[in-house]
C-alpha cells in the first residue's frame, strides 16, 4: 500500500525537499522510523508537516521502501506537500516535484536557481534584514526569472484540451514564482518548488492534481497568458492521496492564516553577537 511520508520539523534538504522522519500512512495511526539521506542545510523557518509519495523508479534511486511507492505518470518520479512557519507570522504552503531529468522543461538557463525572498527565513538570506537598493534589485530580477514557469490546476477532473483559466469553471490554478528548482539534484532527477494557496490544496471537492510546465516547443508565454494546454506543455499529475493524506493539515494552515495576521511583527530571526 502507497504511503504518505510525514515529517515533522528538522533540517531542510535542497530547499526544504527531504528529510529523515515518521512515516504514517493516510489510513493508519502506526509510526515507523525512516531515514532519507541527502544535503542538508542550517534553515531557521519550522518544519511543521511534509507529506511525501514518490513512485517505483524513485524508491529504487533513493533507496526508499519500495512497498509504499505508487504508480505515477511519466515524467513524475515524486511530489511532497509541505508546511512550514513563514518569516512574518503566517503558514506556507509548498508542492515539491521530483521529475525525471531528461523531460524537456523550459526554465531559466541556469542549472538552478532559489528565490531570496521566498526563503528569507533560510541561511544566509535570513541576515538580509534591509538590504541595499542594487541587492533589493537582485532580490526582484531572481524573482522575475522564477515567475511564470509552473501553472498549478486543481479540479473535479482532468483536463483534456486547452483553455484559458479562466473559462475552466471546474478547476481553480495557482502560478506563483518558483521557490527553486534545480535541473538535476541528483543524476536523472529534476526537482522544482512553488507555493500554493493552503486553502486551495485543501479544497475537497477537487480530485485531480497538476503542475503544467511549458517545452522548449510550447508558445512562448503560455503560463503568463493563462492558458494551459496539455498536448503542448509537460503534466505533472500529482497523486491525489497525497492531497487526500495531507487535508487535515492543510485546513489547519488555512484556518491558522486567516485566524492569524502574517504581517504581524516577527521575532528576529538571528541574535546579534558583537564586542561589547
Amino acid at each position: 500500500m502507497a504511503r504518505l511520508l510525514s515529517i515533522g520539523a528538522i533540517i531542510g534538504v535542497i530547499a526544504l525537499l527531504l528529510y529523515g522522519g515518521n512515516t504514517t500512512s493516510p489510513n493508519e495511526e502506526q509510526t515507523e522510523r525512516l531515514e532519507v539521506s541527502g544535503m542538508a542545510e542550517t534553515n531557521s523557518a519550522t518544519m511543521i508537516e511534509t507529506g511525501f509519495s514518490y513512485s517505483p523508479a524513485l524508491a529504487s534511486k533513493f533507496g526508499l521502501p519500495p512497498d509504499d511507492a505508487m504508480q505515477m505518470q511519466s515524467p513524475l518520479l515524486g511530489a511532497a506537500l509541505q508546511i512550514k512557519d513563514g518569516v512574518r507570522g503566517g503558514q506556507i504552503c509548498l508542492l515539491h516535484v521530483l521529475f525525471d531529468a531528461s523531460a524537456d522543461v523550459r526554465l531559466p538557463t541556469d542549472s538552478q536557481m532559489h528565490a531570496i525572498g521566498a526563503n528569507a527565513g533560510q541561511f544566509p538570506n535570513a541576515f538580509l534584514t534591509r538590504p541595499e537598493t542594487e541587492i533589493r534589485r537582485h532580490i526582484g530580477d531572481v524573482d522575475g526569472m522564477l515567475a511564470n514557469k509552473a501553472m498549478f490546476r486543481y479540479g473535479r477532473g482532468e483536463l483534456t484540451e486547452a483553455i484559458t483559466v479562466g473559462d475552466d469553471s471546474g478547476a481553480s490554478y495557482s502560478s506563483m514564482p518558483l521557490d527553486g528548482y534545480h535541473r538535476e539534484f541528483v543524476p536523472g532527477v529534476s526537482w522544482l518548488a512553488m507555493s500554493l494557496n493552503c486553502e486551495l490544496a485543501a479544497h475537497e471537492d477537487y480530485t485531480h492534481a497538476s503542475m503544467f510546465l511549458e517545452t522548449s516547443a510550447s508558445p512562448s508565454e503560455m503560463i503568463l497568458n493563462l492558458h494551459v494546454d496539455p498536448a503542448r506543455m509537460v503534466e505533472l499529475r500529482i497523486p491525489e492521496a497525497l492531497f487526500d493524506g495531507m487535508r487535515e493539515s492543510l485546513v489547519a494552515a488555512g484556518d491558522h492564516n486567516v485566524a492569524n495576521d502574517p504581517r504581524a511583527a516577527q521575532a528576529s530571526r538571528f541574535t546579534i553577537i558583537s564586542s561589547e
